[in-house]
């Protein structure tokens, strides 16, 4: 126990460090103040990470609200109309992975597949059935998402329909409800 203790100890401050870099930013979450946190507003939608293995999140109830599942909030919302008139492509649903890095592409339509190998980039989309995330440092807004599986770091998912079925194999993600 001492060992992991002094392990976490000294790595903290590599982890911080290297976080401030990347403008990323980190929440502690306390396992056993879990109740709590469902009644508590959470921090842009972020879904925190607590463990190495992959999860596997199930859908909510399909009998949101339409309001509330249907709409961004205003700074995400304001982000998506930043995001989409500074796109660099625009296309339908592609039938291969998207793997432009840097780039900012609007994918216009439903697509069953969209899969993103994109590093430091962004892409706004409309309807996905099954989303598959594994670049980093990519930002995805999507309508409504079936399956959300992202194995990459410091990325962010936002979406505005009802939570998709989510599995997060990676590090440093916000996975989220806009």
């Amino acid at each position: 126990m001492r060992a992991a203790a002094r392990h976490i100890a000294a790595t903290t401050p590599l982890v911080v460090a290297v976080m401030l870099l990347t403008g990323c930013t980190v929440s502690i979450v306390d396992p056993a103040a879990e109740g709590d946190r469902a009644t508590a507003p959470q921090e842009s939608g972020s879904t925190p990470q607590t463990e190495s293995t992959p999860r596997t999140t199930p859908r909510e109830d399909q009998t949101d609200d339409a309001a509330e599942a249907s709409e961004l909030s205003a700074p995400n919302a304001a982000e998506r109309e930043r995001l989409t008139a500074a796109a660099t492509i625009t296309m339908t649903c592609p039938r291969g992975p998207l793997d432009q890095d840097g780039s900012i592409i609007r994918v216009e339509g439903a697509c069953a597949d969209l899969v993103i190998d994109i590093d430091a980039g962004a892409v706004i989309a409309d309807d996905v059935d099954r989303l598959q995330l594994r670049g980093s440092g990519t930002v995805v807004f999507a309508g409504t998402i079936g399956t959300a599986t992202v194995s990459g770091s410091a990325n962010q998912v936002i979406w505005s329909g009802p939570t998709p079925v989510l599995e997060d194999s990676g590090s440093a993600n916000s996975l989220g409800r806009g």
